[in-house]
């Protein structure tokens, strides 16, 4: 079998020149010609029209003549960017890959798509989306973030399957907090999913005193300039196809922060929180921590514009007043569909010196409502979406 030919829109976007490199060196597909000009895309002979949302030519009457001549194009957005998979849409591309998917991604992309472009007046549009939820559990470091989490699923799996993803490339922490060995992790199961080196079942282990599923972090958090976003994605879509719920501990720090890497810092978090169906916030009872949440809320509400927030202020004190001050705050600052307050809770320092979940007690059931309100908040899922060729 031959491998699919494809003309790549010339631009300055990083990704273009990863993968012109990527097949020279390795194969998987030939660049047939460098496009600059629009002409050259329906003069040339080719399986793929791979273009960036970037590309001036890309015109929704180029697409259209390019399909019509039998021809595919995949469409390269940029995660963060929302408007730019919109504007591919709206232009009629075949199927959508993200810019920081990583040249093999880009190949398998190209390879779908030329499989499927037999009958150019046929959309490959599909219905549907993913079929569980994914729950982002997020806030400032330092809140107890994982605590919750870890709880949360705990919750959430005595309702419904759920299984818990420790994404957190920053400080990865439920494997150390549970007492679990470093392996299988994150990395396990995006080799599993990416390159199909092992079954990503295997990944998800079980927490012995709990039966609580999970897969744990990174062992290092210095690898995380190894990862791409779009591989932990497809990572949770493929968990969330086999449970019902998905919970990821990781959105903390959310800033746009450049690097000498392709991607910022914290691009993992940040797709973490785009991608959620329901975001949970992790707050201090206290004023400084409010005012934390709200610097947090700000930046996640960017990323997740109309994602429903749920509120969960940890640690919280026992006066009625307080929490009341802290609650008028909170519901008053931020479109929230909750606040939930966790008690502080001796129990939940023993579990970690132990290395076990939390026995039940005030923080175990302000965390059981915490788990109510998701399992019972509607799913808001779109008309249709767009089907990833990755």
């Amino acid at each position: 079998m031959r491998e699919p030919e494809v003309a790549l829109a010339f631009t300055a976007d990083v990704w273009v020149e990863e993968l012109h490199r990527h097949l020279t060196d390795h194969g998987g597909a030939r660049v047939r010609t460098l496009l600059v000009e629009p002409e050259g895309a329906l003069e040339e002979s080719y399986d793929v029209l791979v273009a960036g949302h970037r590309w001036p030519a890309l015109t929704r009457a180029l697409v259209a003549d390019v399909r019509a001549n039998g021809r595919a194009v995949l469409g390269v957005h940029d995660r963060e960017e929302v408007a730019s998979r919109d504007h591919l849409i709206a232009l009629g591309v075949d199927a959508l890959v993200e810019s920081d998917a990583g040249p093999e991604a880009l190949v398998r992309a190209i390879s779908s798509v030329a499989g499927r472009r037999n009958d150019p007046s046929t959309p490959l549009v599909v219905t549907g989306s993913r079929s569980g939820r994914l729950v982002t559990v997020g806030g400032p470091p330092g809140v107890g973030r994982t605590e919750i989490a870890v709880e949360l699923a705990l919750g959430l799996s005595r309702r419904m399957s759920a299984v818990l993803v420790d994404v957190d490339d920053v400080a990865p922490a439920v494997a150390p907090r549970l007492h679990l060995a470093l392996e299988p992790n994150l990395r396990t199961a995006i080799d599993a999913v990416e390159h199909g080196r092992g079954d990503l079942g295997r990944c998800v282990v079980v927490e012995p005193g709990s039966r609580l599923r999970l897969v744990t972090g990174l062992p290092n958090a210095s690898a995380w300039a190894q990862l791409r976003p779009g591989e932990i994605v497809r990572v949770v879509e493929r968990l969330a196809d086999t449970n019902s719920v998905v919970v990821v501990d990781g959105a903390g720090m959310l800033e746009d922060v450049a690097t000498a890497s392709i991607r910022a810092r914290f691009a993992t978090a940040r797709a973490m929180v785009s991608e959620a169906d329901i975001v949970v916030a992790v707050c201090d009872a206290s004023p400084h921590g409010v005012a934390r949440l709200l610097g947090w809320a700000v930046e996640a509400l960017a990323l997740a514009p109309g994602v429903p927030l749920l509120v969960a202020v940890n640690r919280a004190p026992a006066a009625r007043f307080r929490r009341a001050e802290l609650f008028e705050e909170i519901s008053t600052s931020l479109p929230t569909i909750g606040v939930v307050f966790v008690p502080n809770d001796a129990r939940v320092g023993d579990a970690a010196w132990n290395g076990t979940t939390v026995s039940r007690g005030g923080f175990t059931r302000a965390v059981d409502e915490l788990a109510r309100q998701v399992a019972e908040h509607p799913r808001v899922v779109a008309d249709a979406s767009f089907e990833r060729a990755s």
